[in-house]
């Protein structure tokens, strides 16, 4: 596997260790103002089902179906859907499908996943960028849960 889709695919044992919270922790936002625990999730499963259905599912051959997006928009929607599924199933979503965009980027040939595609889509820059999203996130949810416990 590749080195940086090995780390993309981290975000699955990091679902996995989440399975344990409480309802409270669940419900804890991020910061003042800020998303829920399962709202953040939410907003990662669904993010990760957009790429891999409009883009990466359709590597190598397949038109891309990636639309101008307005992130508030989708983001608004994203913490909605968390007020309409349970965190366990919301869980379960997230992990298998970033398993499905895991395994449909290792499908890859190492010149597929450098190509750039439609002159608006490459792989290694989408797994980068992804990356970085995951650790900001991770992040956040490690901070409200620890300050959750220190009170």
């Amino acid at each position: 596997m590749r080195e940086d889709v090995k780390e993309l695919q981290f975000a699955v044992d990091y679902y996995k260790s989440l399975e344990r919270l409480s309802e409270e922790e669940w419900q804890s936002p991020l910061a003042i103002d800020k998303w829920t625990v399962q709202e953040c999730v939410s907003h990662l499963f669904l993010w990760d089902r957009y790429y891999l259905d409009h883009a990466v599912a359709k590597l190598p051959d397949d038109r891309l179906t990636l639309v101008e997006t307005d992130f508030d928009e989708f983001n608004r929607l994203a913490v909605e859907y968390a007020h309409h599924v349970d965190a366990l199933a919301l869980l379960k979503k997230a992990i298998a499908v970033r398993i499905d965009l895991v395994t449909q980027l290792e499908r890859l040939t190492d010149e597929q996943y450098e190509q750039t595609y439609e002159g608006r889509f490459c792989p290694r820059e989408f797994v980068a960028s992804f990356i970085a999203h995951d650790h900001h996130h991770q992040d956040q949810i490690d901070a409200a849960l620890a300050h959750l416990k220190k009170h």
